[in-house]
């Protein structure tokens, strides 16, 4: 990958002196820029867009690669990314605006709202409220579900519909279990209180108050003219995702230069010059701890005692001072949105070539500069060792799997055998059948991506290649009865944001 010049652009309106220092005396704008250089010049992260706010003003907008690797056109300030689940805080505060508005409470049952959804168990859906809903702590597990919404053709209503079916795995509210669909659920009731679409709302509320000019809410909101960074994967170059259902948990657009309003707003207490969008108490309780979450030797070792998640924010105590953000990640974009309220920071980084560290790497350089760090710690180098191992760490598993196959055995029936629908109860249907003369899956509500001939691995299990550069490949295994007659099959796809091992498609015909 070529390394491409950055361009740090200091804003005009800034009085002279902030275009060499910071609010800190010693806190030099070019330590800053070194930073984050040297980052992008370490990790090559494609394209990249980084915004600093200090004291009410956006500092530093950075822009590094290019949006289009087809096109090798440079990333600008205004250049529009999937910022993904950092939409959640957008959806968050749609519910605060309600409840200060009286519209709704906090503690509202949300079958008050949305009388159709059903979760599998009775007792946690007839008690399930606003805040378990927003603070993830529902008792279904981090991204159970998932599937439901990703490449489907599945509405909002439908995705309801079948949520009964999900396992319920956590404790109901005291354990964490991060849940796109509960966001989705969320913008329903903001439709259902104000008679508005999700979409709109945010529009009206958010980003014309805050001169978010160019953000849209969803791909379908793209007139195709716009300054878009496009999503790579291993240096090539994705399609847009275009949502169908569960917009309100990731599906926004935006840029550092509009993101950087939006970060304002919370970091002044929900206010700007035409008045106030966020009052102060349900300000608060979006930024205040809803569900705990367990703290990891490796944050512990970086001095992070605590870590939580409020209303469509996470927080965590860094070098004494309480850090509240979100990140977002969808194949080929990775976003981060930080503030440290007492030190009145925000941080925005924007990735769109899906560089796992490049985010802490930046972060914690520029969080260890503004908050006095006495020992500044290599991040970047630190970030280029992680990602280092993981690679390694990747392939070893991949190498597992390639090792685990057992040569010379043959499937226990002919072709014609395996055909046939399959459904799981609550995924939906898949078909094998006979394509130019090999077998082929399709897992029908996601039929343009969730397709693959099937190539004979070992006895009855066949590998699947969907056409998802995101995903490695799948093992397909069918299972039999006393009788030999295939009963279904399952899929073995190692994923940790799509939960493939929750299928189980039983053949119907």
């Amino acid at each position: 990958m070529r390394n491409l010049c950055p361009l740090l652009v200091v804003l005009l309106l800034l009085p002279p002196f902030f275009a060499s220092t910071y609010a800190q005396g010693n806190l030099k704008t070019q330590d800053i820029e070194e930073q984050i250089e040297r980052a992008c010049q370490t990790l090559e992260p494609g394209g990249l867009a980084v915004a600093v706010i200090k004291d009410g003003k956006t500092e530093v907008l950075y822009t590094y690669g290019e949006k289009s690797s087809r096109s090798g056109e440079a990333v600008t300030p205004r250049s529009l990314f999937n910022i993904a689940s950092c939409s959640k805080a957008f959806t968050a505060a749609s519910i605060a605006i309600l409840v200060q508005e009286g519209k709704l409470d906090w503690k509202d049952k949300v079958t008050e709202y949305i009388p159709e959804l059903k979760l599998g168990d009775p007792y946690i859906t007839g008690k399930l409220n606003i805040i378990d809903m927003l603070a993830h702590r529902s008792g279904l597990s981090t991204f159970t579900g998932d599937l439901l919404w990703y490449q489907t053709d599945y509405t909002n209503e439908q995705i309801i519909q079948r949520m009964e079916y999900l396992p319920i795995e956590n404790n109901f509210r005291s354990e964490f279990g991060y849940q796109n669909n509960m966001y989705m659920v969320a913008g329903e009731i903001v439709e259902k209180v104000t008679g508005q679409t999700w979409s709109r709302f945010i529009r009206e509320r958010f980003f014309e108050p805050l001169d978010m000019t160019t953000t849209v809410a969803s791909y379908d909101e793209l007139s195709g003219d716009e300054d878009i960074a496009y999503p790579h994967y291993k240096g090539e170059q994705m399609e847009l995702y275009d949502f169908n259902g569960t917009k309100p948990a990731a599906s926004i657009y935006s840029n550092i230069t509009d993101l950087s309003a939006w970060v304002k707003m919370w970091l002044n207490g929900g206010q700007v010059e035409e008045g106030t969008i966020l009052e102060e108490e349900v300000l608060e309780m979006c930024l205040s701890p809803h569900t705990l979450l367990n703290v990891s030797s490796a944050q512990q070792e970086r001095g992070t005692q605590f870590r939580a998640y409020g209303l469509g924010w996470s927080m965590y105590d860094y070098l004494g001072a309480k850090v509240v953000e979100h990140n977002g990640g969808m194949p080929g974009y990775l976003s981060k949105v930080t503030m440290v309220p007492e030190d009145n920071l925000g941080i925005i980084i924007l990735n769109n070539g899906f560089d796992l560290f490049i985010r802490r790497a930046i972060l914690f350089s520029l969080l260890d500069r503004y908050l006095g760090a006495d020992e500044k710690k290599d991040w970047i180098g630190r970030m280029k060792q992680a990602g280092e191992n993981y690679a390694k760490s990747v392939k070893s598993s991949a190498e597992k799997r390639l090792e685990q196959r057992i040569e010379g055995t043959d499937p226990s029936l002919k072709q014609g055998a395996y055909t046939g629908i399959y459904q799981d109860h609550f995924y939906g249907k898949a078909e094998v059948k006979i394509q130019e003369g090999k077998l082929h899956l399709t897992l029908l509500p996601a039929a343009s991506t969730f397709t693959s001939s099937m190539k004979h691995w070992h006895f009855d299990t066949f590998r699947v290649d969907f056409k998802d550069p995101f995903l490695p490949f799948g093992l397909i295994t069918f299972d039999f009865n006393s009788k030999g007659t295939i009963q279904g099959f399952s899929i073995d796809l190692p994923s940790r944001d799509f939960h493939f091992q929750n299928l189980y498609f039983k053949k119907k015909q």
